[in-house]
């Protein structure tokens, strides 16, 4: 099946990324590039050919063809569509964990004021009722 024709080389470069499910920050940085220049107006901009070796040289699974031109199969071979598929879904999936981890921190951290506040809450009671207890105790011996 033939790939939607993105016209593009830094669209397609963009692309590379979301089928691959990696964090655009994190896959431009690997390359040496700044995301800025593959958005808004500098979208428009040439690419270098240095940068294009690199992507190549980096993501050698990429057919250089589809690349430059936007022809043929993004993936030199089709066989790797399962493993992008499964890298993407592992991807989300971490996606996914990291936003649980986080969250359950921020709900341990709370937990861990309450538990403080009421550490001293009890201590403060205790207090209290050891007082009351030696009133109780002067009281009676009256």
């Amino acid at each position: 099946m033939k790939e939607k024709i993105v016209y593009n080389i830094k669209d397609r470069v963009v692309r590379i990324a979301q089928e691959k499910g990696i964090n655009m920050l994190e896959f431009f940085n690997e390359l040496g590039l700044s995301y800025g220049n593959f958005k808004g107006v500098q979208k428009q901009s040439a690419l270098s050919s240095d940068a294009l070796a690199m992507i190549l040289s980096v993501h050698k699974d990429i057919s250089p063809a589809w690349l430059l031109v936007g022809e043929g199969e993004m993936f030199r071979d089709a066989v790797h569509t399962e493993e992008r598929n499964e890298t993407y879904l592992n991807a989300e999936l971490e996606g996914v964990s990291n936003a649980v981890i986080h969250s359950m921190q921020r709900v341990i951290s709370s937990q861990e004021v309450t538990i403080k506040s009421q550490e001293k809450t009890i201590a403060a009671l205790e207090k209290h009722l050891t007082l009351l207890e030696r009133e109780i105790t002067l009281l009676r011996k009256d």
